[in-house]
């Protein structure tokens, strides 16, 4: 027996009503789990390189360059050093050594390979993160990873596409990770031959 009571239809109409709001609910748990596994393997990245960096008495142009390979080896499928592609493509990673000759922190020496329009935040610079001044006498091998992945892309274009979303997302800006590690045996502050092509 069919209900007259004005009803009729209800249930379709609600589901059509939630459908865009779980569509978007859906892409955007997918979005964020794609973002942070980028992220947990480039920080990975970066730890391991500055640790395998750290065990060298000195360090040469070609050490660097094996270093920049086996960055893109541990973060695969993730490009962590290339300069071509969509955004999700296009990486960096930087090595450098930041000492301290008495007189504060000096950079030794930096080197990087992949897209130079992505910044570095930590590596190359003198200014390390909180404040930290390396002990005299001391240095610290600084690596960072960037990639240009930008999370919430889907859901942006989604809002572009349908209009009738209007979802307000700020740019997050590139995934980065860095790491500081000290060096094991030598101070690896000259780098022999310079930075690699």
């Amino acid at each position: 027996m069919r209900r007259n009571d004005g009803r009729a239809g209800f249930a379709s109409l609600e589901f059509a009503l939630m459908l865009p709001a779980l569509l978007v609910m859906f892409v955007g748990v997918a979005e964020a789990l794609l973002y942070m596994r980028t992220w947990y393997r480039l920080d990975r990245t970066s730890m391991e390189i500055a640790n395998i960096a750290s065990q060298y008495e000195t360090i040469t142009s070609s050490d660097v360059s094996q270093l920049f390979s086996a960055a893109n080896t541990i973060a695969s499928p993730i490009p962590a050093n290339s300069a071509t592609g969509n955004a999700s493509a296009r990486a960096r990673t930087m090595i450098g050594v930041v000492s301290n000759t008495g007189t504060g922190n000096t950079l030794s020496w930096t080197c990087s390979r992949g897209d130079a329009t992505l910044t570095a935040n930590v590596a190359g610079r003198t200014t390390l993160p909180n404040g930290l001044v390396v002990p005299s006498g001391q240095t610290l091998v600084v690596v960072e990873v960037i990639n240009g992945t930008r999370p919430w892309q889907i859901l942006v274009k989604l809002a572009t596409i349908t209009q009738f979303l209007r979802i307000n997302v700020p740019d997050p800006g590139p995934i980065r990770t860095y790491a500081l590690v000290r060096p094991r045996t030598g101070t690896l502050s000259t780098l022999t031959g310079g930075c690699p092509a």
